[in-house]
């Protein structure tokens, strides 16, 4: 005879709800039922990384995670994990149920910001994040172990609307990781590169005026306000000049490329894009 706990499991993975129910009403104590095979994942992480919302919904009626978030072994929550899969649905309503657990990370220092910015399928998940209830809500400047901001791994996974609604939020589009790196390095072909510099032009110019507007009743204001400045711009040289310099040495003399971010996928907004505009990527030399 197969284990309630077992039969529990293919419950969910079947998205049967009427079966999971009764199996709960006869073994109570298998709520949670972690699986010690598959990383420690709970009932909860099972619903939540194949986005069935009406089985966690079940879940969570019934008392799961009532008392405090569940992890797995990678320190993962529910939430991380429709994050990352582009479940946005069941992404949106954990966070709602449990917005405490937007700030927590797991062992790669990723939080459910940095996880749904590596998926386009979850960008429609961001907002819900960085606006949260007033209380618990993301940190667009978070960072990886790596150093990685939100905004580096939405420039590596190429998702174009994540970087716009990380910009429009005020993310630093400067900001550097542990590689010395900025989000634009990440850029996964020259036309992602392009639409992010113009990306962050308008974001220079929204400074500008807005620098403009609360100097504007003072003296002596001056003529410009400070102005962002990218890799490429008053070196007097090309772009791949300031690439090039950039490029920082190893002991053994070889050149450093940046490494991608951990988790992240490949594609994202540009869909599948010529060898010659695809960028190689460190470690293989080969392309993304």
């Amino acid at each position: 005879m197969i284990e309630p706990s077992i039969r529990l499991r293919r419950a969910i993975h079947l998205n049967d709800a009427s079966l999971v129910s009764r199996l709960l009403r006869s073994h109570p104590r298998l709520l949670s039922n972690p699986d010690f095979s598959s990383k420690a994942n709970t009932s909860l992480h099972l619903a939540a990384s194949h986005g069935f919302t009406t089985i966690a919904t079940l879940l969570i009626d019934a008392g799961h995670d009532g008392d405090e978030i569940s992890r797995n072994a990678d320190h993962n929550t529910p939430l991380m994990l429709a994050a990352q899969a582009g479940h946005v649905e069941t992404a949106t309503f954990l966070a709602v149920r449990f917005p405490r657990s937007i700030h927590y990370r797991n062992k790669d220092g990723l939080d459910a910001l940095a996880l749904a910015t590596q998926n386009t399928a979850s960008t429609g998940l961001i907002p819900t994040l960085l606006s949260g209830n007033g209380i618990y809500y993301a940190d667009m400047e978070s960072r990886d172990n790596e150093g990685n901001t939100p905004l580096h791994h939405a420039s590596a996974s190429g998702g174009l609307k994540a970087l716009r609604l990380l910009l429009d939020a005020g993310a630093d589009p400067t900001a550097r990781n542990f590689y010395d790196w900025m989000p634009v390095a990440y850029s996964q072909t020259v036309a992602a590169e392009v639409y992010f510099r113009n990306l962050v032009a308008e974001y220079e110019r929204r400074k500008m005026i807005e620098a403009e507007q609360r100097e504007s009743g003072k003296v002596g204001i001056r003529a410009g306000a400070v102005r962002l400045v990218m890799d490429d711009e008053g070196s007097g040289g090309t772009a791949e000049d300031d690439v090039m310099s950039k490029q920082a040495w190893s002991p053994s003399g070889e050149r450093r490329r940046p490494p991608t971010p951990p988790g992240v996928r490949g594609g994202g907004d540009w869909g599948a894009a010529t060898i010659a505009m695809v960028r190689t990527r460190s470690g293989s030399g080969g392309v993304q």
